[in-house]
């Protein structure tokens, strides 16, 4: 169980006073001076993304060549490739790119890499601006030659996921705004998709036993009073041993059976 019956009770006055505020604390972020607003900007991002590498455990190694998908502004995968002394690169649909790793541009569906071109391919926040989620799970696969990290937020009954529907469009829509003022952003953080395509736990679990991936950790954060809850999925390709063929040889003394074992299907 991920979230205890007393949270999700209290979850549902907490996401109408959660959609209230939005307007109030618009007027308040603007008037927070640039510099003190982009270090809480600072701390809250540094916080979070030490709470994900946290989650990640040693699941990347030293050396590993690591892809981040829907990298954004390029920090988080900056921030892996200082912690685990990876080669980490990053891609997605807009260039916002602020970071000193390598980011390439794609159509948002078709990675533009070789099959098992990285260690661990990384989807943090992403997946829910995706209106072809499987299909881009399908090419991380493809592209992945271990595991799978993939961050996202997620919902425990319909209030929730109103409250991180609005959630999504404020952060990236409302707060991309306030960036922009206050020149901290460029104008391409507006063009954000913003498709809503949220799963709940039991859903991207389904998915995921659908594209036969081993499920090695779930991690759910509840946000205090905050209707909002994040999860982290540490998943792994599964190891199939191909058996192309069987031969049955009958004898006098008995019966022999000869298997022959491929390598992994790529």
């Amino acid at each position: 169980m991920y979230i205890s019956a007393k949270r999700n009770i209290l979850y549902l006055p907490a996401t109408i006073l959660f959609v209230l505020s939005g307007l109030p604390l618009f007027f308040i972020l603007m008037a927070i001076p640039k510099k003190k607003y982009a270090e809480i900007h600072s701390a809250h991002q540094k916080n979070d993304m030490k709470n994900r590498m946290d989650d990640i455990g040693d699941f990347i190694s030293e050396g590993d060549h690591v892809l981040d998908v829907g990298c954004g502004n390029g920090q988080f995968g900056e921030a892996l490739a200082r912690k685990f002394k990876a080669n980490v690169r990053g891609v997605d649909v807009i260039n916002y790119a602020n970071a000193d790793i390598p980011i390439d541009i794609f159509d948002g569906v078709k990675l533009p890499f070789k099959d098992k071109s990285f260690d661990v391919i990384v989807m943090a926040m992403m997946l829910h601006h995706v209106k072809h989620q499987e299909e881009l799970i399908d090419e991380a696969i493809r592209c992945s030659r271990r595991a799978l990290i993939i961050y996202e937020d997620t919902y425990f009954s319909p209030w929730q996921r109103l409250a991180i529907i609005w959630n999504d469009f404020y952060s990236n829509i409302v707060i991309g705004l306030v960036k922009i003022v206050k020149g901290l952003e460029g104008k391409a953080v507006l063009k954000m998709p913003l498709p809503f395509t949220f799963r709940s736990v039991a859903g991207w679990h389904e998915l995921f036993e659908e594209k036969n991936l081993q499920q090695k950790d779930t991690i759910v954060h509840h946000l205090g009073l905050k209707p909002h809850s994040k999860v982290t999925f540490l998943l792994e390709k599964q190891v199939e041993t191909a058996v192309k063929r069987v031969n049955v040889f009958a004898e006098q003394e008995g019966e022999n059976l000869e298997l022959e074992r491929l390598p992994e299907p790529l």
